[in-house]
């Protein structure tokens, strides 16, 4: 297995494994999960929108609850996702706030990967570091009848602590790290409160974070001999909160009202910077933390986002009723410097300039369902859901103070205007579903599943533009596309014993088509497009795509539920794909174009050979490939599916120990390998073939381990992430311009980081 680096954000890891606050957790009592998922070894999950057993579950699910998440100090995305099996990741937007994509089992874009805080879907590009998270569930195959659109390959879902009516508890947690490339330290403090207000009425739950990740990118700037150097580049800070409540007015009647926000800042990008071979493959192995400039223009992004719910649950002895109201507020923005890119694109010398993108987001979703527990041979779970999501896709007047002046200079004659690009891009997306899902007990051991959800989904778009780069103005009158579907699902359960099962499952899954924004005039697009025989007005709009998923596992326990061991064989037919078609002017569109196959095994198994000694094993083998050759997309049959690692696995050993009297010491490594891919973001076209040329994201390993003590209600702990020091390539950059001529933007990972972090409960 070839060293190349490893987990991306793994970075913000460096916060001290830092509490397992952020991102998810916000821990309780390190003791109190231990007890739960160790000693009476039962994992409850809520996957089919009721509560059950992980084991007793007829579905493939990576489970990482609480006390998982804090002995692997995950503070981040990355912290677990590197984990899972036959999940992987990416980025394919532009700057940092809104880029990352998730792919599961092979199928891999934008919004292919739902990705859900307790009831509510939000962005996959969201990187939540304030939730009291008790578990994360990870549903693989497609989800589309509880979980609709955009849930194609499966389900991330981060299921939140709930407030506790009946005592007072608290946390306090604070963390230090030093991260190699790093001139300073990096830090963490975070604490929980849950206070019963009334005795078993009303409680509420409050949580807070701050969190420093110190800058290990340097920049580099001025002429050859004479440089200076910026230290500290892409430092982020981290402030979040929550506050939920639990009102509980009948013993059958609960209300939790939560508010979630938090606001992220960074002062540069984690990227390193690979010089392109002129031809031929493009291996996208990062080695310097250095970003060589010819000025010093600062780079940075912001993402501040507000998520709002409020759950109503009431219970009858025959079934569960449930409202899910969300509210979804977000701002980024990322501003990128497009120095190099002004004086290729012009031809002038360089004159040091930004470019800025803006996206904004509010989002209403209400989903109302029943979930049966009649206690007999059916069950049932149905459901109304309704979402009114609006966006808006902002550059703001991008001028370049002397472009005018310079372009007359080489050229003989002006230009008449500075401005080179802004454009404003507002959608409106409306999704109404219906959905139920029955099972049906044949005999005691044997079941029957099916599900049916109807969709239908209206997107409407318009768009302004101007500039240079536009061709001059432009304006797209308001337009809309819909469509509607419906997506089965089809399984058999059968239990030949307790915590033992085989099941085999047939379901669709889609994603919602949309509107394209118009391609413009400048810089030979609308040749491009002639060229592959379309026009604007035929890629206008896109619609959904959808996949089929055939699977078949087992679920087994042994050895007096010693060994638990697992496994799932999939194949994945998908069709009409959605796919960005980037131009080599720098624009681009979606269109449906082709098929891909998707086809592997997931493996996991964990042996408890003694008492407080755990061992964790996860194969993961996906081989996704284009189908078709598609000259829209430039896709050949027989390509790999973009971001998609054929070979993922991780290994994992936990030991506590008991020391002297009250004293108890524990360890934690673990070993994850990721394999390599390929990614199409800013990839070229082979003159003679046609197709484009792979830009490959070599494979990468990461170790980390952690140990410490524990006394009373007191751990203190030492951790080092990434312990070899790996430079993983996350995938290269879209950048808000366009790519500078013979330079690659690679997303790595975070170095070494080595740390140590107290933490307190009450």
């Amino acid at each position: 297995m070839k060293k190349q680096g490893y987990s991306r954000i793994a970075n913000r890891l460096l916060i001290g494994t830092a509490s397992l606050f952020p991102t998810l957790q916000m821990i309780a009592p390190a003791g109190a999960y231990a007890a739960e998922t160790i000693v009476s070894d039962e994992i409850i999950v809520t996957a089919t929108r009721r509560s059950e057993t992980l084991q007793n579950v007829p579905m493939s699910i990576h489970v990482m609850t609480a006390e998982t998440l804090q002995r692997q100090a995950a503070t981040t995305f990355a912290d677990y996702a590197t984990s899972v099996p036959n999940l992987t990741f990416g980025t394919s937007g532009e700057g940092t706030t809104n880029s990352r994509t998730i792919a599961i089992r092979g199928i891999g874009d934008r919004n292919t990967t739902g990705f859900y805080i307790d009831e509510t879907p939000v962005p996959e590009s969201l990187d939540p570091r304030v939730v009291d998270v008790s578990r994360i569930e990870v549903l693989r195959g497609p989800q589309g009848t509880l979980y609709g659109g955009r849930s194609m390959g499966g389900t991330v879902r981060l299921v939140s602590a709930q407030p506790d009516t009946g005592e007072m508890s608290g946390r306090v947690h604070a963390g230090i790290a030093d991260t190699h490339g790093a001139d300073r330290p990096s830090y963490q403090f975070d604490a929980m409160i849950n206070l019963p207000l009334v005795e078993d009425k009303v409680a509420v739950r409050m949580v807070g974070v701050h969190q420093y990740d110190a800058g290990f990118i340097k920049r580099e700037f001025g002429p050859e001999g004479s440089t200076t150097t910026v230290d500290n580049v892409a430092r982020t800070r981290t402030n979040g909160a929550s506050i939920a409540m639990l009102f509980k007015p009948t013993e059958d009647l609960s209300l939790t009202p939560r508010v979630l926000y938090q606001e992220t800042q960074m002062n540069g990008y984690p990227f390193t910077d690979l010089i392109l071979p002129d031809s031929g493959p493009v291996v996208l192995e990062p080695t310097s933390l250095t970003q060589r400039r010819q000025f010093d223009v600062p780079e940075a992004s912001r993402d501040k986002w507000l998520l709002a719910t409020f759950d109503i649950k009431l219970q009858r002895d025959f079934g569960t009723f449930t409202s899910a109201s969300s509210y979804f507020h977000r701002r980024s923005r990322d501003i990128d410097d497009q120095t190099d890119f002004i004086a290729a694109a012009f031809g002038i010398p360089p004159i040091p300039t930004s470019v800025e993108v803006r996206n904004k987001r509010n989002n209403f979703i209400q989903e109302i369902r029943f979930a049966s527990s009649f206690g007999g041979p059916f069950e049932f779970v149905s459901g109304l859901y309704y979402a009114h999501n609006k966006g808006n896709f902002i550059y703001p007047p991008n001028y370049v103070p002397g472009l005018d002046a310079a372009f007359e200079a080489a050229n003989g004659f002006p230009l008449g205007t500075e401005l080179v690009y802004v454009t404003k891009t507002p959608v409106k997306q409306v999704e109404k579903a219906a959905y139920t899902e029955a099972t049906y007990e044949i005999t005691p051991q044997l079941s029957a599943i099916a599900g049916l959800r109807a969709f239908h989904v209206r997107t409407t778009s318009s768009k302004t533009s101007d500039g240079l780069a536009n061709g001059g103005l432009s304006v797209v009158p308001e337009k809309s596309s819909s469509e509607s579907g419906v997506t089965p699902k089809f399984s058999l359960q059968y239990k030949f014993a307790d915590d033992n099962q085989v099941f085999a499952t047939a379901a669709k899954g889609f994603r919602p088509g949309g509107v394209n924004a118009l391609i413009p005039a400048s810089f030979g697009c609308l040749d491009e497009l002639a060229a592959l025989g379309l026009s604007n007005e035929s890629v206008q709009s896109f619609k959904s795509d959808s996949v089929w998923s055939y699977e078949a596992g087992i679920k087994s326990r042994a050895f007096d539920r010693k060994l638990t061991l697992n496994a799932t064989a999939f194949r994945i037919d998908w069709s009409s794909i959605q796919q960005l078609v980037r131009l080599q002017c720098g624009f681009g569109f979606r269109g449906n174009a082709g098929k891909a196959k998707s086809e592997g095994v997931e493996i996991e198994a964990t042996l408890r050979p003694a008492e407080g000694l755990s061992l964790d094993a996860a194969f993961g083998y996906t081989d996704a490939k284009f189908t078709e050759t598609m000259l829209t997309t430039r896709r050949a049959k027989g390509d790999r599916v973009p971001e998609i690692a054929k070979y993922t696995a991780s290994f994992a050993a936990s030991y506590d120990f008991p020391l002297s009297g009250a004293i108890d010491g524990f360890i934690y490594g673990d070993y994850r390998y990721i394999g390599k891919s390929t990614s199409g973001n800013n990839a070229n076209t082979d003159p003679v073939t046609g197709t484009l040329v792979p830009r490959i994201r070599p494979s990468y390993e990461i170790m980390n381990v952690r140990g410490g003590v524990r006394f009373g209600n007191y751990e203190i702990a030492a951790y080092v992430k990434n312990l070899t020091d790996e430079r993983a390539s996350l995938s290269d950059n879209v950048a808000a311009a366009v790519e500078a001529p013979g330079r690659a933007r690679v997303y790595i990972n975070t170095p070494r980081s080595i740390g140590i972090e107290a933490r307190v409960t009450f």
